[in-house]
């Protein structure tokens, strides 16, 4: 090997070196921005499923739709049979098969309040179970710290 053939694998060893210093940073650089937007995408995916209040889709009776001052829905005729899903942090999830051709109702804040049952359904209070039947109306509310209150009447 001349001396420019060395000068010449020395300059490309030191390019080399470089460049994979450079890589190495590079994946390490890439890495710590994955792991930092992964886990903040992840935080915000948790903070909007824990705070975003539910949609739901319903279908009324043309002229049946009665809302609160602040516009949310107050009542309504269902158009078809719906089931609706409740969820609490202490009680969990609760099912209200709602009847079509009769009133559901709502607060002011748009939570769910009553409706006539289409089918029945078993209402659970610490060891206990109640059947509510179908036809009957089912009233809901949920108090400030998270229990659940279902009564059901014919």
């Amino acid at each position: 090997m001349d001396l420019v053939d060395k000068c010449h694998f020395i300059a490309f060893s030191v390019q080399l070196s470089t460049l994979q210093k450079n890589n190495i940073f590079t994946m390490k650089f890439s890495s710590q921005v994955f792991a930092f937007f992964s886990t903040s995408v992840g935080l915000l995916t948790i903070n909007f499923a824990i705070s975003l209040p539910a949609k739901a889709s319903i279908t009324c009776e043309p002229g049946t739709i009665r809302n609160y001052s602040n516009g949310s829905l107050a009542s309504c005729v269902l158009s078809q049979d719906m089931t609706l899903q409740v969820s609490s942090s202490k009680s969990g999830i609760s099912n209200f098969p709602c009847k079509e051709q009769d009133y559901i109702f709502f607060d002011d804040k748009g939570q769910f309040q009553s409706c006539r049952l289409f089918q029945e359904i078993e209402i659970r209070q610490g060891n206990s179970v109640r059947i509510c039947p179908a036809k009957y109306w089912v009233n809901f509310s949920i108090s400030r710290d998270g229990d659940q209150s279902i009564s059901c009447q014919p």
